[in-house]
């Protein structure tokens, strides 16, 4: 582990950001000044060039928008595999999915409780295929690399809490380096979230021990009408039953937390 990275580790600091301006394909800012003015553009633009990412094993690929002069880059995603069983490094998933739709429900329960980390998504049909689309992200970072130092290590950290707190919400399985991106302003973003959204009710991952305030709080007040309203055209009731299950299995672990650590070692 890197040493800033160690010395971060035992303090902690919001992470603020101004509102992101995303990108076109020359790498100039998008004319939108909202998120659903860009979304708009990623529904309606023509697709006037697509190619094979050639990373990972659903063969997404990579498109060109354009409309009215504006053109920008955003990823399509048309995997949808159901399963009723299946294993994955020896853990076996009941009613197993890989789908599409997961990328939209994950940035549409992100906006929700303000966990500001995922572009916007939106589904899409390009000729006779269905399937998201998802503003590329521009810009990014080797994380890798030695060059990589963020400015500011305390709020990389936390980017990363925010990070863990997400997934475990969404029992998201699939978190590997390749569904982190790094903007160069050091901004975390999460992407791919086709394998979130499993049937499991319980928690991913118990180590978790730091929690977004603003999220948590935002969490905690939604009602299962809320996030019907909200998700109902990308998951199963049984999915969307799972997001609340979890959130009772956050809450046991966060109020643990809390009596071991009180509340401001636990929120940050």
């Amino acid at each position: 582990m890197r040493l800033w990275l160690i010395a971060a580790a035992t303090a902690v600091a919001a992470t603020a950001f101004p509102q992101h301006v995303w990108l076109d394909v020359h790498g100039q800012p998008l004319p939108f000044d909202t998120a659903g003015e860009l979304m708009e553009f990623m529904r309606t633009a023509e697709v006037v060039n697509e190619r094979p990412i050639g990373i990972g094993i659903n063969q997404s690929v990579k498109v060109t928008l354009e409309q009215d002069g504006v053109q920008s880059h955003a990823i399509f995603r048309e995997v949808d595999v159901r399963r009723s069983i299946t294993s994955i490094n020896d853990v076996q998933y009941r009613f197993f999915a890989d789908s599409y739709l997961f990328e939209c429900a994950a940035y549409e329960l992100a906006t929700m409780i303000d966990m500001t980390r995922v572009p916007p998504a939106v589904l899409r049909t390009i000729g006779e295929r269905s399937g998201s689309l998802q503003i590329w992200v521009e810009d990014t970072l080797d994380e890798e690399s030695d060059a990589f130092q963020p400015p500011t290590p305390l709020a990389w950290v936390t980017q990363l809490w925010d990070m863990y707190f997400f997934d475990n919400l969404l029992y998201n399985i699939d978190r590997n380096p390749g569904n982190k991106l790094v903007t160069s302003d050091y901004r975390l973003w999460l992407i791919d979230h086709t394998r979130a959204f499993q049937f499991k009710f319980e928690i991913l991952d118990d180590s978790m021990v730091r929690v977004p305030r603003r999220s948590w709080e935002r969490l905690v007040s939604l009602t299962e009408d809320d996030l019907k309203h909200a998700l109902e055209n990308y998951l199963t009731p049984i999915e969307l039953g799972g997001i609340l299950k979890r959130r009772d299995a956050l809450v046991v672990h966060v109020e643990r937390l809390i009596a071991e650590r009180g509340e401001d070692a636990v929120f940050y």
